[in-house]
């Protein structure tokens, strides 16, 4: 069954928030390759949420070093960070 990440972030300015959407959206794809879906849904001037799907519980477990390592590199953009994560019951892209 599928499983999914969704982080729920706050910037810590508006210039921060864009910066990394536009990193995030130019090297996402390379670097979570075998996520099925991301998504970066910006909620507001400092805040995003970010969803990735993957394929089952091991492909999301994979991911989850480069995730961290790219916190780690962007700690200075990031205020707070609240990531859940759970079994997909639907997803579709219609």
């Amino acid at each position: 069954m599928s499983y999914a990440r969704i982080n729920t972030m706050t910037f810590v300015s508006p210039e921060a928030a864009d910066e990394l959407e536009a990193q995030y959206v130019s090297t996402a794809p390379g670097s979570f390759t075998e996520a099925t879906l991301l998504t970066f849904v910006r909620t507001g001037l400092t805040t995003a949420s970010l969803t990735s799907v993957y394929p089952d519980r091991a492909a999301f477990d994979r991911s989850a070093p480069i995730r961290a390592e790219r916190m780690k590199a962007n700690a200075g953009l990031i205020a707070s960070v609240e990531m859940t994560e759970g079994e997909v019951r639907l997803c579709h892209t219609g």
